[in-house]
């Protein structure tokens, strides 16, 4: 009975070593499986920094021109407004209510013509209160002068003082003077009643209208502007490096209207730093409005700085100012220019450091960055 025992711990023990190895090999085969993957990994991770870099460093296919200085005897266009030479505010020189609006915005009135009217109750009063302030005055005057009349007779009998006499002097001089302020400030009320009419002081069409019935107003707010049309110009903003020729031309459809210089402005705008000159229209025959916007091409004789002629998408506008991309070293860098003119397809600029035959980018300025590599295709 001994035997089969220990025969039956004998297979026992051959089984638990069957299933020792079968974990050992279960082990390995995990183990080679985890390296194989981090193998795989790693190697994926170089490949894709591989290309990565490789993307980074091929050069960026680009478009080129070359600079070519820009003729400075043609004509170059800008863009121009009419307007009208005297522009005049609408103003009552008096404050009040407006009781009524006579015109509106585009309307066209003669001289003479009522715009606005103010509420004339508190004026009627105050030249009523002028009035009675005069009589006031003048019954005085009338005293004063009984006074010094028998004052005159009682000081050539001796009967007063010359103090008394001299009082009776002063009393009607004084009761003078106040005769005159009254007087004047009923002139004032007179004036004032006048001014709650506002008329127009010209013929011209109301190019803005703001005042509105019921609304109180101060003396001189502006409640419209008046436009003389009978003396219409062109008005430009040019930049510094452009001289304005004394004369010039507008386009308009197929219309050519010949323009002279009359007025430059002293002081750059300070917004846009360009200069704004007026333009006095030659032919009255022309069917301008005011506002209208028209083509203006002017001839620079004389140009301060050389300008040079690129295509309008060489120009890019991001970032403080307006550049241009230069060739340098096979790298795109940023220059620094500015815009002197514009035609449909090209601008003419001018920057410190262009020459003539620089080698710009002329497409797809906006995906370059300083110093980024790229390979040529001239245009």
């Amino acid at each position: 009975m001994g035997r089969p025992g220990w025969a039956t711990c004998l297979s026992e023990s051959n089984m638990l070593s069957v299933r020792f190895r079968s974990l050992i090999v279960e082990v390995l085969l995990f183990m080679r499986l985890a390296l194989f993957l981090t193998l795989s990994a790693a190697l994926y991770g170089c490949q894709e920094s591989s290309q990565l870099d490789t993307g980074v460093n091929r050069p960026h296919p680009v478009y080129t021109v070359a600079l070519s200085e820009h003729s400075p005897t043609m004509p170059q266009g800008f863009s121009g407004t009419v307007q009208a030479r005297t522009e005049v505010p609408i103003a009552f020189q008096v404050s009040g209510r407006i009781l009524k609006r006579h015109v509106d915005a585009g309307q066209f009135v003669e001289a003479g013509e009522t715009l606005f009217s103010l509420d004339a109750k508190d004026f009627e009063q105050n030249l009523e209160a002028a009035k009675a302030q005069l009589a006031v005055a003048e019954a005085e005057l009338i005293h004063a002068e009984a006074n010094l009349a028998r004052d005159s007779r009682l000081i050539e009998q001796n009967s007063i003082s010359q103090r008394i006499f001299e009082a009776s002097l002063l009393s009607k001089r004084a009761a003078q003077a106040q005769k005159e302020v009254a007087q004047a400030k009923l002139r004032q009320a007179e004036i004032a009643l006048q001014h709650t009419s506002l008329k127009a002081t010209r013929q011209g069409i109301l190019a803005d209208v703001t005042g509105m019935p019921g609304q109180v107003v101060t003396a001189g707010q502006p409640l419209g502007m008046l436009a003389d049309t009978r003396e219409l110009e062109v008005e430009v903003f040019l930049p510094r490096s452009v001289l304005p020729p004394t004369e010039a031309l507008a386009h308009i459809d197929d219309v050519r209207i010949p323009l002279k210089l009359r007025e430059t402005a002293g002081a750059a705008n300070e917004h846009s730093r360009t200069w704004r000159v007026r333009y006095q229209i030659e032919s009255s025959e022309s069917d301008l409005k005011l506002g209208m916007l028209v083509r203006v091409n002017v001839t620079v004789a004389d140009s301060p700085v050389k300008v040079f002629s690129v295509p309008l998408a060489a120009l890019d506008e991001r970032g403080e100012g307006t550049r241009v991309w230069k060739i340098v070293d096979r790298q795109a860098q940023p220059q620094a220019i500015v815009v002197v003119g514009v035609t449909p397809i090209s601008a003419q600029i001018h920057g410190q450091g262009l020459k003539t035959g620089d080698r710009v980018i002329a497409l797809g300025t906006h995906l370059l960055v300083s110093g980024m590599p790229v390979k040529e295709y001239p245009q």
